[in-house]
This record gives structure tokens, sequence and C-alpha cells, in this order.
């Protein structure tokens, strides 16, 4: 169970003035690309599911892969709760797939998360792209919290949000 407290922010400008209040340089950055898949009668979307695969490139690392399956998501005041799993992937077999979803039966049958979400939910039509887009994401560390700044590129703009994961959201939001 992933537990975290999303706030948006408004702007740009907003976004650094924050990132300046919690000392200006990041602990991390991590380029990410989210990669979202369905079936063709929007199988997973049906039972409340998400599929998604991430790319995510550090600076001077080599870039890693990561599957998960979310569910049950409830937003409530700023503080999310879903039902998360993830595992990391073959970089080069997660592009394959980003390439051509139809690869996600064959996949499945050596990697353990795929093939959890190919038989909880049958596709029997296979899979497709229903989303994309880019995260920059600046981690932080605040009074005992790993602050995450992203600035998410979507067609029609950029969103600014920040996540705290934290097993006591309600302080963690008091705090903040």
């Amino acid at each position: 169970m992933e537990i975290e407290i999303k706030i948006r922010l408004h702007t740009e400008e907003d976004t650094l003035k924050l990132e300046r209040a919690l000392g200006g340089v990041s602990e991390s950055s991590e380029d990410q690309d989210n990669v979202f898949f369905d079936g063709a009668h929007k199988e997973l979307i049906s039972s409340r599911l998400v599929f998604r695969i991430r790319v995510i490139k550090k600076s001077g690392q080599d870039p890693v892969a990561v599957v998960a399956l979310k569910g049950n998501a409830v937003l409530v005041n700023g503080i999310a709760t879903v039902e998360e799993e993830e595992e990391f992937i073959d970089t080069d077999v997660a592009m394959r797939l980003i390439a051509d979803p139809n690869l996600i039966l064959e996949a499945a049958q050596t990697h353990r998360l795929l093939n959890k979400i190919v038989e909880r939910v049958p596709c029997a039509n296979g899979y497709s792209h229903v989303g994309r887009f880019r995260n920059i994401r600046h981690k932080y560390q605040w009074q005992g919290y790993t602050v995450e700044i992203d600035r998410t590129k979507y067609p029609h703009g950029t969103a600014y949000e920040i996540e705290i994961e934290s097993t006591n959201p309600e302080l963690a939001k008091a705090r903040l």
C-alpha cells in the first residue's frame, strides 16, 4: 500500500520558490518516461487498475525500467492511498513492450508481475497504449521526509506537484 501526500503547485515560479526553500540543490533527479497500457475494451480501467511501465534515467547512470500495477486509488484532502506493486524489468524488454504492446503476453511468461497482470485481467484482444507523459522529478530531504517535486510534461502543458510518502500522512501534511 502506497500512502503519499500530493499537492499541486500552480506555476514554475511557485515550484522554484519551494525548491529554494528546500535548499536549492536536489539530492537526485530523474527523467521518467511513463507509458500506460490497457486492453482494447478498457479491461484494466474497468477493473480500477492502472498498468504502467516507467523508464527512469538518472544522470551518469544506465536507465532502469519498472512495471507497476496500481489499483483502488483514493485521494482525500491531498492524501492518496493506492494499492501498488512494482517490479524491475530489463530495460531492453521494457523498450520493446513500449514499441509493441502486442509483446506483453509473450513477456509475461518470464516476468512475475506482467504474468500477474495478464492473469488477473485477461485482455483477449491484446494491449495498447492509453497514455504517456514525461516527468522530471527532483528529490530533496526535509525534516526526515523525502520530498519529490515533479514537473510533468503533457501535450497540453506542464503540471507541478509535490509528493511525500509517509506512514503518517496527516502529521507530514501538517508539518508541510
